[in-house]
């Protein structure tokens, strides 16, 4: 061991100061960057920072431990470069994000948003820890340390995560902390949240504060309220609602408040953020408000006529008038991009509330101008009615000889969570020169926010228009339907990052509101779900909402029969058809199910199918026997396979087998049975989950390139219990940090080149994938191990290689024994005589016989008697 060190630690000695000679030539030369350089840096590779996905700077996010924090890191400027944004944690090695210290964040060429993840895991946020501790809000800072690559380090370079406990006392909330409704509206909905604790089912009461407001409660006046528990179970967050009956009365008065707070609790409870919520009621009765229904609009410069909405709200009594005039103060030009207005009148009858339209007329030219602007107002409101606000509006021509300008068709969206996808245009107007591309996301928020993953599928990607073609492109946000009352919730939409010249219009963001569908049919289960093309098997529907079903259906073929079992569960015999996957829909007369999703799907096969395996789990280990139940099962041709490896198995009926679990590593596997007529379809019912130690994988290297005594940062799974860790099938020195990650040093030996990077633990070895590759940029290099005292060799490496370079480490990767050698001897058997070399008298005048080695040749080594009684000699093979 003593040898071993003598021989290793001055070669890391010597990687470790040309190391820091490079960091601090690095920084020599960052020191030196003049301003001009980093703003054209700026310009190519971009600045990196804190922001969201539309670059608009963020320094802050708050979640609940055990949430995941997504923290965005967004790059403004250039895009060109591949680059790498180095983060650092404060505190260092915090347990609530798993340990993190540092984490390195790379962006491609074109890339502008990246959120920090762990090593390994892209796009999955950091995972905050949910302790059993009670710890109150812990505080994180994260810091853009710097960027590699080209580029430069942007503002806000730090972002604070806070990170709420919620194992303490239960904290009620009010989600908001005002709200707003139309008299007349029925209910009016309050959110309630719980943080905190979240471990017990707890209730809070819901009651008017004091003072309860301006408004008046109880029937014939403004509303009526009962004091009402709100409860939360385990586990549970809310949103919960608070419900007040909002009356409609004929007095014109004006807007009245109605003031929520928090009274007793089943468990006691801590202030949460907002502890009163405020309701404004705002009134329908008198002549009402006129207004612009939007502050913005926008038009194509080849439409011809602008439409600009104008509503009456809040009052319908009596006829009303108001006048629409163009003024101005705006970019566009009267007589040569529009026709100017004045006092156009928008009329309504009594009780009317329809939206009237003030029109302009839009002219046509061939300039290339960009958008231009022209200035709207709303003057001399009669019958009593008052302006509201927007009073005042301004709309934008779009000009249609340039590039033109990107934005969604529509401010709000609307579609069912039980209805299928929902489609979203986006229109590319005023322009059609080039090709131009946006970019688009959901993300949640709005007044009562529906959660990705949960209540709908998250979505991004890109819309493209090519040169000379303009309308509309779109996407799909499909909602996820479940059982719950939730009201209608809402997803933010949003465009960002246009390309080819084009802009971005007024309508750059907007929102989808998914309506509650809680009284459908919801299929959950089918089972089995696969069986014959000829049909005839009995399976079992199991969801909500079944009572008073009409019809069960197969590809739109109705069962041979079916039974309502309950409301949630229904059984029915398969009709025939072909091969295949098929949706299965229950019909009721409220509606059918959804067919998103694979909930209700069926598959026909002509062939065999698993349906249960007893057990379900156990050692694969060449000794658990397992039953397997099926259809198609053939005494003859038929083989078993519990994943990719074949199992030993005895056929006992059509029906059914029994098999033995091959010897292979912990995981879930499918066990799939073949004969002549096919292979099994795979579903659920096939999954097989071996027990014990699982495999690891590696997922990826960091750096995945270096020479001999580079420090290798490998990322994968299953690292608990590795035992050894090689690369290109030399051991390595290694540290275990994590399950998922584990530190290495490239180990003398290994083969120039590309070599695999592989792990092993008591299960096995990691498979080998592209992600393990690791380049060794070290010299070609030999091996010899030497005893003492003598040691017979034959020199591979290159011919009339000269021995001092050979033995003294001058070459990377190698290893310096010339302190260790007393002499190297080589037999003549021609002269039966024997030659010699001497380490260190080099530069002795008729010291040696020869001084360089043979490639083929044999030679006999000679340790010293202080040498380590072997010796690990890696030598240059060129």
């Amino acid at each position: 061991m003593q040898g071993t060190r003598a021989t290793v630690w001055p070669a890391r000695r010597r990687v470790l100061a040309a190391v820091l000679a490079l960091a601090a030539a690095v920084l020599a030369a960052v020191a030196g960057v003049p301003r001009e350089r980093a703003a054209a840096d700026a310009a190519t590779n971009g600045s990196f920072f804190f922001g969201n996905t539309t670059g608009t700077p963020v320094t802050a996010l708050t979640v609940t431990e055990g949430q995941a924090a997504c923290i965005n890191i967004h790059r403004g400027g250039g895009t060109a470069g591949l680059q790498q944004v180095q983060v650092t944690v404060s505190p260092a090695s915090s347990p609530d994000v798993g340990g993190l210290v540092s984490a390195f964040v790379n962006f491609s060429p074109g890339q502008v948003n990246r959120t920090i993840d762990y090593p390994g895991l892209p796009g999955t946020c950091l995972q905050t820890v949910d302790n059993a501790a009670s710890d109150g809000t812990r505080t994180l800072t994260f810091t853009i340390a710097g960027v590699t690559g080209g580029g430069v380090v942007g503002t806000p370079s730090t972002f604070t995560l806070f990170i709420l406990d919620n194992d303490g006392p239960p904290k009620y909330s009010f989600q908001a902390a005002t709200s707003s409704v139309v008299e007349g509206n029925v209910t009016h909905q309050v959110a309630v949240v719980r943080e905190g604790s979240t471990a017990g089912t707890d209730s809070v009461t819901c009651q008017l504060d004091t003072p309860a407001g301006t408004a008046a409660q109880g029937a014939g006046n403004d509303y009526t309220f009962s004091s009402q528990p709100i409860t939360f179970n385990p586990g549970e967050t809310g949103p919960k609602y608070c419900n007040i009956s909002i009356l409609d009365d004929g007095a014109t008065e004006p807007s009245e408040t109605i003031v929520l707070t928090f009274g007793s609790a089943s468990s006691g409870f801590g202030p949460g953020t907002h502890t009163t919520h405020t309701v404004t009621i705002i009134d329908n009765d008198g002549a009402g408000t006129l207004q612009f229904a939007q502050a913005t609009y926008t038009v194509n410069e080849g439409a011809g006529t602008a439409s600009i909405a104008v509503t009456r709200i809040n009052g319908s009594t009596g006829a009303v008038t108001v006048d629409c005039s163009t003024i101005g103060g705006g970019t566009a030009t009267a007589g040569s991009d529009y026709t100017a207005v004045t006092n156009q009148t928008l009329s309504w009858n009594p009780g009317e509330t329809a939206t009237k339209f003030c029109t302009i007329s839009i002219l046509q030219d061939t300039a290339v101008e960009g958008p231009e602007t022209i200035n709207l107002q709303l003057s001399n409101p009669t019958g009593g009615a008052a302006l509201g606000t927007p009073s005042t509006a301004t709309l934008s021509i779009l000009d249609d000889d340039g590039t033109g300008s990107i934005q969604f068709t529509s401010a709000t969206y609307t579609g069912t969570e039980a209805g299928g996808a929902i489609t979203i245009t986006v229109s590319r107007t005023g322009g059609t020169t080039g090709a131009v591309t946006v970019d688009y996301a959901t993300s949640t928020g709005g007044s009562n926010p529906a959660t990705a993953g949960v209540d709908y599928v998250a979505t991004s990607g890109t819309l493209s228009w090519a040169n000379g073609e303009g309308g509309t492109k779109s996407f799909t946000v499909t909602p996820i339907p479940d059982t719950l009352t939730e009201g209608t919730e809402t997803v933010i939409l949003t465009l960002s990052n246009p390309t080819g010249g084009a802009v971005l219009g007024s309508q750059s963001t907007a929102t989808l509101l998914i309506s509650d569908s809680t009284i459908i049919p919801v299929i959950t289960t089918i089972v089995p779900n696969v069986g014959p093309t000829a049909g005839g098997q009995t399976v079992t529907i199991t969801g909500q909402n079944f009572t008073g079903a009409t019809s069960v259906t197969f590809d739109g073929i109705p069962c041979t029969s079916f039974t309502v079992v309950s409301a949630t569960q229904i059984t029915c015999v398969t009709p025939p058809h072909a091969a295949g996957v098929v949706e299965v829909v229950v019909t009721t007369p409220v509606g059918s199910n959804v067919t998103t999703g694979t909930a209700n799907d069926y598959i026909y096969t002509t062939g065999p199918t698993v349906l249960s395996l007893t057990p379900s789990e156990g050692a694969c280990n060449g000794a658990t026997v397992v039953t397997v139940t099926g259809t198609g099962f053939t005494s003859s041709g038929m083989t078993v396979a519990f994943g990719t490896v074949q199992a030993v198995f005895t056929y006992i009926s059509s029906t059914t087998l029994v098999a033995v679990a091959p010897v292979q590593g912990a995981g879930v596997v499918d066990v799939r049975v073949t004969t002549p007529a096919g292979t099994s379809p795979n579903t659920a019912a096939d999954d097989f989950t071996c027990t014990g130690t699982p495999i690891p994988t590696v997922t990826g290297l960091n750096p995945t390139s270096g020479p001999i005594g580079t420090t290798v940062t490998i990322t994968g799974t299953n690292f608990t219990g590795v035992t050894s860790v090689t690369f290109g099938g030399v051991s390595a020195t290694f540290t275990v940090v994590s399950s998922t990650q584990i530190t290495a040093t490239v180990p003398a030996g290994t083969p120039p080149g590309v070599v695999d990077v592989r792990v092993t633990n008591a299960a096995g070895t990691s498979p080998n994938t592209s992600a393990d590759n690791f380049t060794n940029t070290s010299t070609s290099t030999i091996q010899y191990t030497l005893y003492r005292t003598f040691t017979l060799i034959v020199w591979t490496g290159a011919d009339n290689k000269p021995i001092a370079q050979a033995i003294g480490g001058t070459q990377a990767g190698t290893t310096n024994v010339s302190a260790l050698i007393g002499a190297i001897w080589l037999f003549n058997p021609q002269t039966q005589s024997w030659a010699g070399y001497f380490p260190g008298t080099e530069n002795v005048p008729g010291a040696n016989d020869f001084t360089t080695f043979r490639a083929g040749t044999a030679y006999f080594i000679a340790l010293r008697p202080t040498a380590p009684a072997t010796v690990s000699w890696v030598a240059p093979a060129n």
